[in-house]
């Protein structure tokens, strides 16, 4: 029973026990409570200034009957003050925030960011959190949390539009570090969780953000936000207590006649034990997977439960198995996946490159099916008649393994849809790549930066040009141009004798000379060379340097093809100081990227961006300064049409050897196929070729004493 006033001892009321009241009800601070209970409008008015636009076309947020609208058709980016203290920072401890989303749009390509804290700049952004349809099933979306990245950790449950969510926040201040829950019943829950993983700086966090977005084709899809608390406590942001949850199953993929085995799934509530929630399972295809116990099999009691599906012997085809949890007040959440029975398999190809009338292939092409492994039809067709006619491309081969080789029009350039089907029958498997045949123009842009010591936008005018940042700080010298994290000039060189535009096949081959003397001071690093058009937005092909995954003291090089941070990194460490010849490759039909450094030719190792972008019109080559680059010398760019426009060969880097003993076989191993293992029975030499060696290199252990080494 409560205890009344009359019901506590009397005591003296001294100053211990104001302090002890004092500190037991400070323990948890609400900041912030909106509910949105605004009239109809747009936000930053309705709201009389509580919220403030820190970026994008103001006006554009809404309040539609009473819940904040975003949408990546707009771009206004909104803020609120986290405490009433205007400005007023929180700069340590851990922040809780609670609200409620409703998806009515999907996120278009890898999704973006829609929520976060600020400080009091509109740079250092903690805590985001991102929906994605990324590893989603078709229709689905999913959540995903960054401590300041764009590189989120997602939650592996599939969301459904239309569907009301709670998400819950927390944020420690003092090791950057943020965790994410959808619809949680405890802050111990670990069902639908997800903490981030990357690495940031502390700031003070004043303001709480909405963001809209369609940045480089990827955006956060359309939603309702409502009823955002921020506390310091997680029961200051969340009252557990609603449905139960249950977590997802990915989609199966299982030969005809098998089963799927125990596919584990986890279930929760507040109110109800987990050992007293009933779970429910039914299949839209009995034909193939009837609603019967013995064909789906739920077991284990408690929280974690398994089910296994076992489709009648014999049959083929889609399944959708839906699961239902209910709780004993008769609250229901359901979860559902597809299992593929008897679905064959067709191995995907990766787009392709060559110069007009260049026939590409053969190209290897795996197929398999546990049912009819011998036979398997494969058919090709192209999406475009006019470049590659579909009786152009030829199939070879039986069995599992097929080739196609892929015969252009004559004279013809351009980008090609291929449409590859695997039938047994039964299904129907498509996989489409593309194929670019790009005209050679020779080069369009060089520049040897052959000029006085000086500014570059002098030296070189009008040739180069600012197009961003402040004007003068990009030197010239000693016939090299110094890029440099405390500026901020970005310079452009327009193409010279060259139409480029989109549909066309025009790929273009850029080749540089690097030194990076500063590696970044942040492990995300930067990007620092990029094509544009004739705005100051569309950047594609970007180079980054980074030393995420680097070995200490090195640098590694990546690209995207419009994103800010890199989407794929070449994994070889770089030397400070020492040059490399880069390469890249920019499709412009496709909006894709491909880096290579010091390749021998098109086959050496290479990473390709994965980041979906739109395709641009690009006129200007650009080189750009910010806080993450480093310090970085560059020389001998030139842009070309094809790749013996850029081409130079270049040594490969310096490297150690690297060695492992345990203690009955000695191995060698280095990373750079291109160089030479080489021995000699003295230090001094003379050392000759080891014959065959390769990494790794396993060392005789009989005959006298040996030196190693690596050459070029």
């Amino acid at each position: 029973m409560k205890p009344t006033l009359q019901s506590l001892p009397a005591v003296p009321f001294t100053g211990l026990w104001l302090l002890s009241l004092i500190l037991h009800t400070a323990t948890a601070t609400v900041y912030l409570d909106e509910q949105f209970d605004y009239t109809d409008g747009p936000l930053v008015q309705v709201s009389s200034g509580r919220w403030l636009t820190h970026s994008g076309t103001p006006g554009q947020v809404d309040v539609v009957s009473g819940a904040a609208y975003l949408t990546q058709a707009e771009t206004e980016d909104v803020s609120v003050a986290v405490t009433n203290t205007p400005g007023g920072p929180v700069s340590n401890g851990v922040l809780y925030a609670g609200f409620t989303v409703r998806f009515t749009a999907l996120p278009s390509g890898t999704g973006g960011y829609f929520w976060h804290y600020r400080d009091s700049g509109t740079f250092n952004f903690r805590a985001r959190v991102f929906a994605t349809v990324t590893s989603a099933s078709p229709g689905k979306f999913r959540f995903g949390i960054a401590n300041g990245g764009n590189n989120p950790v997602i939650i592996s449950n599939d969301c459904d539009l239309e569907t009301q969510y709670k998400l819950v926040v927390r944020y420690d201040l003092d090791n950057t570090n943020a965790t994410l829950w959808i619809n949680p019943t405890s802050e111990s829950s670990t069902v639908n969780r997800a903490s981030a993983t990357d690495t940031t700086t502390p700031v003070p966090i004043t303001y709480v953000c909405l963001r809209q977005s369609l940045s480089a084709g990827a955006g956060m899809g359309s939603l309702y936000v409502d009823n955002l608390v921020v506390g310091t406590a997680f029961t200051d942001v969340h009252t557990p207590g609603g449905p139960p949850t249950i977590t997802t199953i990915p989609d199966q993929y299982i030969a005809a006649g098998t089963s799927t085995g125990p596919l584990p799934f986890e279930v929760e509530d507040v109110e109800t034990p987990a050992d007293q929630l009933l779970v429910m399972v039914q299949s839209d295809n009995v034909q193939v997977v009837p609603n019967q116990p013995q064909h789906l099999h739920v077991q284990g009691t408690g929280r974690q439960r398994t089910l296994t599906v076992s489709p009648v012997p014999g049959r083929e085809g889609l399944v959708t198995i839906r699961l239902t949890v209910r709780d004993a007040d008769g609250l229901e959440s359901a979860t559902s996946f597809a299992v593929y029975v008897g679905m064959p398999t067709i191995s995907t190809l990766a787009d392709q490159v060559a110069p007009t009338n260049t026939p590409v292939g053969p190209l290897e092409v795996t197929v398999h099916d546990a049912e009819t492994p011998d036979q398997l039809i494969v058919v090709a067709s192209s999406l475009n008649e006019a470049l590659v006619p579909s009786g152009n491309l030829i199939l070879s081969g039986s069995g599992t393994t097929r080739t196609l080789r892929i015969i252009p029009a004559p004279n013809a350039s351009g980008t090609a849809t291929i449409n590859l089907v695997v039938s047994d029958g039964i299904w129907n498997v498509q996989r489409k790549f593309r194929v670019t045949f790009h005209p050679k123009f020779g080069l369009v842009l060089g520049d040897s930066f052959d000029y006085p010591d000086g500014l570059l936008v002098e030296r070189a005018a009008p040739y180069w040009s600012t197009h961003s940042g402040t004007t003068g700080q990009v030197q010239v010298v000693g016939g090299q141009v110094l890029l440099n994290r405390a500026q901020t000039e970005d310079v452009s060189a327009g193409f010279t004798n060259f139409l480029q535009a989109l549909d066309n096949g025009i790929v273009l081959f850029t080749g540089l000379k690097l030194r990076v003397t500063e590696t970044p001071t942040t492990s995300g690093g930067d990007y620092f060379v990029h094509f544009r058009d004739v705005g100051t937005v569309n950047y594609r092909g970007r180079l980054f340097v980074t030393t995420n995954g680097a070995a200490p003291g090195m640098y590694r090089l990546g690209i995207a093809n419009s994103s800010a941070t890199p989407t794929a990194v070449l994994p070889r460490d770089l030397s400070p100081n020492m040059p490399v010849f880069v390469l890249l490759r920019y499709n412009v039909d496709t909006a894709t990227t491909t880096l290579w450094v010091n390749p021998a030719d098109p086959s050496s190792p290479s990473v390709t961006a994965v980041d979906p972008a739109t395709p641009v019109s690009l006129y200007y080559f650009s080189l750009r300064q910010s806080g993450g680059i480093g310090s970085l010398v560059l020389d001998q760019v030139k842009v070309g049409t094809a790749w013996e426009d850029v081409w130079e060969a270049a040594g490969p880097q310096p490297e150690r050897l690297q060695w492992n003993w345990d203690g009955q076989d000695l191995t060698l191993r280095w990373t750079q196929p291109s160089l030479r293992l080489q021995s000699a029975s003295t230090i001094e030499g003379p050392f000759t070729d080891v014959v065959g060696a390769v990494s790794p290199y396993r060392v005789p252990t009989s005959g006298q004493g040996r030196f190693y080494r690596l050459v070029y």
